[in-house]
C-alpha cells in the first residue's frame, strides 16, 4: 500500500513549501484554504462584503491543520467532525483582520457569514469566556 504523498506548494503559494516560523515564532505546518470557483461565482459569496469574504478565507484556513474543537470536546463526543473549527477576537488579531476596539464588527462580520450560510455558530462561548465553535455550511447554495 502506498503512502499519499504529501504536497509541497509552489514559490508563489508558500514562503517555504511545506512548514514555516509563524507570529508567535514557532514551526508550523503550511496549509491552505482553498475556495471553489463556483463559491465564487454564488450569489451569497458576491454579495458579501469584502472584509467578509476575506473573513471567510481565514475560517476556511481553520479547516485544515489548526486546533480543532474536538480535543477539547472528546469526551462529550461533541464537534468531533473536522467542519468545526474556533475563531474568536484573539484569533482575528492575530491575524491582523480585527483588532480588540473593534471586535464587535468581527462579529458583526461573522454573524453575516452565518446569515449568508456559509457558517454555523454551533456553540457560544460569551457566556462561559470560552472560544466559539463553528461549523462549515452549504446553505449558501439555496441563494441562487
Amino acid at each position: 500500500m502506498s503512502r499519499k504523498k504529501k504536497h509541497t506548494y509552489r514559490d508563489f503559494e508558500s514562503v517555504t513549501g511545506s512548514s514555516f516560523v509563524n507570529q508567535k515564532g514557532k514551526l508550523q505546518a503550511e496549509t491552505s484554504a482553498n475556495i471553489c470557483e463556483s463559491m465564487l461565482q454564488s450569489k451569497a459569496f458576491r454579495e458579501l462584503t469584502p472584509k467578509q469574504k476575506i473573513l471567510y478565507v481565514y475560517c476556511k484556513a481553520q479547516y485544515y491543520g489548526k486546533r480543532k474543537p474536538k480535543k477539547n470536546y472528546e469526551k462529550q463526543g461533541l464537534f468531533q467532525a473536522d467542519e468545526y473549527f474556533f475563531f474568536n477576537i484573539g484569533l482575528a488579531e492575530e491575524y491582523g483582520l480585527y483588532t480588540m476596539a473593534n471586535h464587535k464588527r468581527l462579529y458583526t462580520d461573522l454573524k453575516a457569514l452565518e446569515k449568508a450560510g456559509f457558517i454555523r455558530c454551533e456553540k457560544s462561548g460569551k457566556g462561559h469566556k470560552e472560544k466559539n465553535v463553528y461549523c462549515f455550511s452549504d446553505e449558501w447554495k439555496k441563494w441562487g
